[in-house]
């Protein structure tokens, strides 16, 4: 049967026409856009058959001008490609959308932590300040100035390391017990 006879037919109202062309593509356009254009077959069935409305309904519009045997194939599966890119663009700017609302409130969580951590070294430099010497003093040289155990020793003149590890295990605990 000829594409001509075919458009002919769904003009004048014949849902057979309609029919056979369904039934006649199913299959290769399925097969071809699954494998294509990597889509489920799900997605694929969806695709097709909005394929057909959309071809059936530029048929009555005369949209659809005439075309060789292979018309109805081609016009199927332009049809499909172009509802396939389309859906694609869509799903893209979808998840490029959600991926910038993650990384907001990805910012704002670490920009929330950020301002927790600075209140929290504040109120530590604060109690630090108010332990008086020599605990400011070691904490300060420690965690502030980076020095090793042996080197405030060798600063405050302690007899070695330990003996300022000691004092500043003592000068922690008095700090978690105020936190």
């Amino acid at each position: 049967m000829s594409v001509n006879s075919l458009v002919l037919r769904l003009r004048n109202g014949d849902r057979n026409a309609l029919e056979d062309i369904y039934k006649q593509y199913r299959v290769s356009f399925i097969k071809w856009i699954t494998y294509t254009h990597k889509c489920t077959e799900d997605e694929a069935v969806d695709i097709y058959q909005y394929s057909i409305l959309s071809f059936y309904e530029n048929v009555l519009e005369e949209s659809f001008e005439k075309m060789n045997d292979a018309g109805i194939k081609t016009y199927l599966y332009s049809i499909g490609k172009n509802k396939l890119l389309a859906d694609s663009r869509k799903k893209s700017k979808v998840s490029y959308q959600e991926e910038l609302e993650e990384q907001k409130e990805i910012f704002d969580e670490l920009e929330e932590e950020n301002h927790e951590k600075e209140i929290r070294v504040e109120k530590i430099k604060k109690l630090v300040s108010e332990l008086g010497f020599p605990c400011s003093e070691i904490l300060k040289l420690f965690y502030f100035n980076n020095l090793t155990n042996e080197e405030i020793a060798e600063v405050m003149k302690y007899k070695n390391g330990n003996t300022v590890k000691n004092l500043k295990y003592k000068c922690l605990q008095r700090i978690k017990n105020q936190l």
